[in-house]
């Protein structure tokens, strides 16, 4: 068994990108990386912090209900958002 096949899940197979993690012939960098993902920088509170993970997951959770994941899909979504707000929760809680 490969790396390739290894690593999918049954998901779409990954891509191999050199180690700097950019596409060769710098055709992209960090900064179209964090605003495709709307990625931001900034010192946030843990509760802040959370206050958005909340807010993204129940967004996420509304849109779900209309689209067109399949169950296995929907599945690893929801066990992705489980995990999002566990974390949210021992940050908020004092662990």
């Amino acid at each position: 068994m490969d790396h390739l096949s290894a690593d999918d899940h049954g998901l779409i197979a990954p891509v191999s990108l050199p180690r700097d993690g950019m596409a060769p012939g710098k055709l992209s960098g960090p900064d179209e990386y964090d605003a495709f993902f709307r990625i931001h920088y900034d010192d946030v509170s843990d509760a802040a912090w959370a206050r958005q993970a909340l807010a993204v997951t129940r967004k996420v959770a509304d849109d779900l209900r209309d689209s067109s994941l399949g169950e296995a899909e929907r599945a690893d979504l929801l066990d992705g958002m489980n995990l999002l707000l566990q974390h949210a929760l021992a940050l908020t809680a004092g662990r």
